[in-house]
């Protein structure tokens, strides 16, 4: 009896992973998985630039510096036996001149929020990207409205695609277990820059700096030395820089609170969720896809103007960023601190409602948001373009 070999088909990544955000952990976490778990497709990677150490991959990483390399990617690209997955934003010109030349078969687009940086005049050039493009994809909803109302990408090419993590918890991490007597910790994790809205988390301290709680940023970024200097005078402000284990933070602190101007979803939510730290988040852009108020953490509206003082090397602010209560996109604001501070301080004297929306949000990410269901909606995708 013959046998007969099918070649598994290939799917070609091309991702920059020279700098931390959901972007890339979301990514090496979908590969981690998929190394446990093989399937029927053969999976490449592609790259330019360094690779952070913070992330560990098993895969052979191929830089496109080299020339070899970057012909194999072309290659892929024109290829109708390979799926060429760009983790790029449509607004790109290095991604609109590396396409504009070449015919494209199998290619998919994905935004995950980087087209919130770009001024509305690049419409043009992601017009033109999207229509290279056979799919794109939006890690949330309201990417694809920002997509659809910013840069008038068609709606019907667009798949909203929420990201998912690996919901198996690092062996030290405890869930639940905090022991902190009388000392309540909120927590602030990610990269200290203007859209992330930290610096109103450390303006609130001021209004809390006779209270019982104190505030532990893990971080880094451009505003790093600006925040330091501005909270030295408090006592309630601790920066513990950059964690590798996000689920180790989450031990050290009782509330996470994610003031962002804008977040297309927030991955931060999920691992809060997984490790079942109650949030309080601001309602704009994707958070609310997390996070249901009242329901499993609590949001608290932007109403002021924003002001930051933007550093050298800093992401800029969003020109819109996307109302979740109309779909519509508006001007962005920052979260008024005193009323920040105020909501934390009612937070802290309720452990019954912390407790209930933790094990809500636990719920609804291990239920949904994990990187089981991430994988078996993509592979769905790849299986539709193949076939």
């Amino acid at each position: 009896m013959k046998t007969i070999y099918q070649k598994r088909k290939v799917v070609s990544h091309f991702v920059g992973l020279s700098g931390i955000g959901g972007v890339q952990s979301n990514f090496v976490e979908y590969m981690k998985h998929i190394k446990l778990h093989p399937s029927k497709y053969e999976h490449k990677v592609y790259t330019i630039g360094s690779i952070d150490s913070h992330y560990e991959l098993d895969n052979d990483v191929l830089d496109i510096r080299k020339i070899s390399n970057l012909y194999g990617l072309i290659l892929d690209i024109v290829s109708r036996d390979v799926i060429v997955h760009f983790y790029n934003n449509l607004s790109s010109l290095k991604v609109a001149f590396f396409l504009a030349f070449l015919p494209t078969r199998k290619l998919i687009v994905h935004e995950r929020g980087t087209v919130w940086n770009q001024r509305s005049t690049g419409w043009i050039i992601s017009r033109f990207v999207s229509w290279k493009a056979q799919v794109i994809l939006s890690n949330s909803f309201a990417t694809k409205t920002m997509l659809v109302k910013k840069f008038f990408i068609p709606e019907k090419k667009i798949q909203v695609l929420h990201n998912g993590i690996n919901t198996l918890l690092n062996p030290e991490c405890r869930i639940n277990q905090k022991k902190h007597s009388s000392i309540f910790y909120i927590g602030f994790i990610g990269r200290l820059d203007s859209p992330k809205g930290v610096h109103v988390l450390v303006d609130a301290m001021q209004y809390l700096k006779n209270s019982n709680i104190k505030l532990i940023i893990a971080g880094e970024g451009v505003l790093g030395d600006i925040l330091k200097k501005s909270s030295s005078k408090l006592h309630n402000v601790k920066f513990i820089g950059r964690v590798k284990d996000p689920c180790l933070f989450m031990n050290k602190i009782d509330l996470l609170i994610v003031p962002s101007i804008r977040e297309p979803l927030g991955n931060v939510c999920l691992e809060a969720g997984l490790c079942k730290v109650p949030v309080l988040a601001a309602n704009v852009d994707g958070l609310p896809e997390i996070i249901e108020d009242k329901v499993s953490g609590e949001l608290i509206d932007a109403t002021d103007q924003v002001l930051v003082n933007l550093e050298a090397g800093a992401v800029p602010l969003p020109e819109f960023v996307v109302n979740p209560d109309t779909q519509q996109l508006c001007l962005p604001k920052q979260i008024n601190p005193t009323l920040l501070a105020k909501q934390i301080l009612a937070l802290s004297t309720e452990p019954d409602k912390l407790n209930y929306y933790a094990v809500n949000l636990h719920d609804k990410v291990t239920s949904y948001f994990n990187i089981n269901r991430y994988r078996a909606e993509l592979h769905k995708i790849y299986s539709e373009m193949f076939f």
